[in-house]
């Protein structure tokens, strides 16, 4: 197939897509949401579309009747243009977004202070810092400086935010415009089965996207897009902090087993008992943070380093 052009935009988001596929550990076979990417990355489905027709270009999906597109080879074997620049930037990203949840970094700091920790040029750290002020994590000032607003950095914010939660997403499986997306649940429903089938091959990186996933597809089927907005700002401030917890203590084929029990009432047609079963899951979520919060929070200087060196460097 010849190979078809597409815009800056469009490469930086096919790079994103190349980098979540491989988080994801997906393989031969794989369907691609379309619906439920776009949503992720905040996208309207045309620029999606071009990116994927752009991979079938290069071999690396297939579009397949009623299906939408697949993958033709496993993911980790993908390699493309600004891959590497794209890794860089996550890593940047990550420990950042750890570091402020340790308290490692002032509430208020520059770009320069930024550059000379972590031993990085300005534009990979205006380009993630520009990334997390879009997830409402950090907000600029008029002058020089950027301030904290919105990382999961106390028990209290933890607290909060699971508490909203479970105001807003046990609700919308019961809401007048709910719409099921088959595809898009079929395969997140695979994802979990594989990684019960196999949990000692999944990292803290794939279990969160797993759990992020399942959260953002069912705020889409509510056909809200305030609750969906609310999700994706959610999960957006808990990934520090998720990703902490799930690599020093989770259990993937408990927390996965969970989620499957939800997504097969969905597909069943009971969302009455999924969405019991969601508040349920949200509440145990809850106990389990906070008898882990304190643990995760008091750990020495050298066990601190030593976490956040094995999450950077497995989960990127």
């Amino acid at each position: 197939m010849k190979q078809t052009a597409i815009t800056k935009l469009q490469q930086d988001l096919l790079i994103k897509v190349v980098a979540k596929l491989k988080v994801e550990q997906a393989k031969v076979g794989d369907s691609l949401n379309e619906s439920l990417l776009a949503q992720q990355f905040a996208v309207s489905r045309t620029p999606l579309r071009a990116v994927l027709v752009h991979m079938s270009t290069l071999g690396i999906t297939k579009a397949v009747p009623y299906k939408g597109f697949v993958l033709q080879v496993d993911a980790q074997s993908i390699e493309i243009e600004g891959d590497q620049e794209e890794s860089n930037q996550e890593q940047l990203y990550l420990r950042l977004l750890i570091d402020l949840f340790f308290g490692e970094i002032e509430t208020a700091f520059s770009e320069k202070e930024l550059q000379e920790r972590y031993q990085s040029n300005r534009g990979e750290v205006q380009s993630v810092l520009r990334l997390l002020e879009n997830d409402g994590i950090l907000r600029r000032s008029p002058g020089y400086k950027w301030y904290l607003d919105g990382v999961l950095n106390t028990l209290e914010r933890h607290s909060e935010s699971y508490r909203c939660r479970l105001i807003f997403e046990p609700a919308g499986l019961l809401e007048p415009s709910w719409t099921l997306d088959l595809n898009g649940l079929e395969n997140c429903r695979d994802r979990h089965v594989k990684a019960i089938q196999n949990p000692k091959s999944v990292t803290s990186s794939e279990l969160f996207r797993l759990s992020a996933d399942f959260h953002e597809l069912l705020a889409a089927c509510s056909g809200n897009r305030f609750l969906l907005g609310n999700m994706q700002q959610h999960n957006r401030m808990r990934k520090a902090s998720d990703l902490v917890s799930m690599h020093f203590q989770s259990s993937v084929s408990k927390s996965c087993q969970r989620r499957l029990e939800i997504i097969n009432l969905v597909l069943e047609g009971n969302n009455l008992e999924a969405s019991n079963k969601l508040a349920q899951l949200l509440e145990n979520d809850i106990r389990v943070m906070q008898r882990t919060y304190n643990h995760i929070v008091n750990l020495s200087q050298s066990e601190r380093e030593k976490l956040v060196r094995s999450i950077a460097d497995n989960n990127i």
